[in-house]
């Protein structure tokens, strides 16, 4: 794919092609095939091959795209499992336990995307509240659902006179973040073991900002959640949410580009969120899933539920305040 992003519209015979990727011919015969059966390559008479530049871009080693869909290598073999949590009496979920490699992928897709989208300044400056400027001056933040940390790390390198702690419900993955932040020299960023539905009682109005990052959708009960950060926040706090917008309502993919585009990200998230909804002890989950309906209506009326004042609603990012807000 580096071959054919690096000469766009060019069109190659298979041996050219392979000659240019420094590659088996043979191989490179039956790649082609699989690939223009799938549609990303043009297969013309004659085995003359050729592929839109930016349809290349998305399969380079550094793509968003192509991160994202490596979960299928190591989700696929889980179907029998999560098929069976489809039954009414079905288990709830498929366990942490089974995707050793799930916090690794994660992290690897987030990293990526940061990377391609000037992450985190571009970010903090795009969000409404003056979150930017107040990270600046210097504020306490939490990021719930951290996972490997790659977000908060980030962000706590950039605004060195803020103050952060980050939890997620994963020991193994919060003891790995605490040796990574010792390793880079990251002084204003703490790493604890916790759970969004039972925030640590010492936390109580403790927080200017609370960002959270594709980890909302996933939870049993993000209603209770929700409630849980209003309580950890100061009077005038902000929370941002950067979460799912799309819904499997395949009438709306006629009436909205950008859902019919995102709908290619249904298929990794049904194998994952359903194995880290597991975790209700109540009997029943509620959480929203990936694409269960019309998810950006579904947090803005929580939002509203709880409290907040649902300021904006921009680039997949939600944005919550309590009282004035940071401004």
């Amino acid at each position: 794919m580096a071959t054919l992003h690096k000469y766009p519209d060019r069109k190659w015979s298979i041996s050219e092609l392979s000659e240019a990727a420094d590659c088996k011919e043979r191989w490179v015969r039956e790649w082609v095939g699989v690939m223009a059966s799938a549609g990303v390559l043009t297969l013309e008479e004659g085995m003359v091959v050729s592929c839109d530049a930016d349809v290349a871009a998305t399969l380079l080693p550094n793509s968003e795209p192509l991160h994202f869909f490596k979960s299928l290598e190591f989700t696929m073999d889980k179907e029998p499992q999560i098929g069976a949590c489809f039954k009414k009496n079905g288990p709830l979920g498929v366990g942490y336990s089974e995707y050793p490699n799930f916090q690794d992928w994660m992290a690897a897709w987030t990293h990526c995307r940061n990377e391609n989208q000037g992450f985190p300044e571009g970010y903090m400056k795009m969000v409404e509240g003056g979150v930017h400027e107040a990270l600046e001056k210097g504020i306490t933040v939490l990021e719930p659902g951290c996972g490997r940390g790659r977000h908060v790390r980030e962000v706590a390198k950039r605004y060195p006179n803020s103050s952060f702690t980050s939890f997620d419900i994963d020991e193994e993955a919060i003891e790995l973040n605490k040796v990574d932040a010792e390793k880079l020299g990251i002084k204003n960023l703490t790493f604890v073991t916790g759970d969004f539905c039972n925030m640590k009682p010492e936390w109580a109005n403790s927080f200017d900002y609370v960002m959270i990052f594709d980890c909302m959708h996933d939870l049993p009960h993000p209603a209770l959640a929700m409630k849980g950060l209003k309580g950890v926040l100061k009077e005038n706090g902000v929370v941002t949410m950067l979460d799912i917008d799309m819904s499997t309502d395949m009438v709306k993919t006629d009436e909205d580009p950008y859902i019919s585009s995102s709908l290619q990200h249904i298929p990794p998230p049904l194998y994952v969120s359903v194995s880290l909804q597991w975790r209700s002890r109540s009997g029943s989950v509620l959480g929203c899933g990936t694409s269960s309906g019309d998810v950006r209506r579904r947090w803005v009326v929580r939002g509203r539920g709880q409290g907040y004042q649902v300021s904006s609603f921009q680039s997949c990012v939600y944005v919550l305040t309590k009282g004035n807000g940071l401004e």
